[in-house]
């Protein structure tokens, strides 16, 4: 009996254990039909060639911003870690989320469904992330 107990206590412990700890934390986005999607809405991410990779910074504010919303994030998703991904601040404080290599990542405001790829080569310069 006492070791049954202590069995469940170490497997719920664990578990626990598992789920609490940021290094377990899911990754923001997975690659789903060969392009790379946000996990919580399985919406198409996109990157910006006037993006400089690794500046820190994003090229799209205001108005480009309302066509193309940042793939954004909070303060507790920064403090989990993301090995895949980094982040950045935007000009107006917000989070973003990059890639390992330092791309800002955005959403295409005319994608209204997972698997919409409309903002693909979009002006010659948003591009699907693959």
């Amino acid at each position: 009996m006492i070791k049954k107990i202590s069995l469940k206590f170490l497997i719920l412990f664990s578990i626990f254990t598992l789920i609490s700890n940021p290094s377990f934390a899911r990754d923001p986005a997975k690659i789903k039909d060969g392009v790379l999607v946000s996990t919580s809405n399985n919406m198409t991410l996109y990157v910006f060639d006037k993006d400089l990779e690794g500046s820190g910074k994003s090229e799209c504010n205001d108005q480009c911003a309302k066509n193309w919303p940042p793939f954004s994030l909070t303060e507790k998703e920064k403090s989990h870690g993301h090995g895949r991904f980094k982040t950045i601040t935007r000009n107006d404080g917000t989070l973003q989320w990059t890639t390992k290599s330092g791309k800002p990542l955005y959403f295409y405001a005319k994608d209204t469904k997972p698997g919409d790829r409309l903002g693909d080569n979009m002006n010659n310069v948003w591009k699907v992330v693959k």
